[in-house]
């Protein structure tokens, strides 16, 4: 019998909820979901996001900050409603 990883299993739910409650933004605002659906996932107190991982190799403190993953969307918590917003990477990393 497979064991099956609780804590992985929640976030890959988390983030298909995300991807279903951004596809309409998505669609409206010309970013593709399929791109978005590759993208890693986050979620923290009371946002998550989609985050565009690095393609440039550590080396050590030199290069710490070309090394981080780029936020390309976010759905934050404001009050009783969500609300999406973009980032400075949103179109580069997200455009159709």
């Amino acid at each position: 019998m497979k064991k099956i990883d609780k804590w992985k299993m929640e976030e890959e739910l988390q983030k298909a909820l995300a991807i279903e409650f951004v596809s309409d933004y998505c669609r409206e605002n010309k970013l593709s979901i399929n791109k978005l659906e590759k993208q890693r996932f986050s979620l923290s107190y009371n946002e998550c996001g989609f985050l565009q991982p690095s393609d440039v190799k550590p080396n050590g403190l030199i290069n710490d900050q070309e090394t981080m993953s780029k936020a390309t969307l976010i759905i934050r918590k404001s009050g009783d409603e969500l609300i999406i917003e973009e980032t400075p990477y949103t179109r580069e990393y997200l455009k159709k």
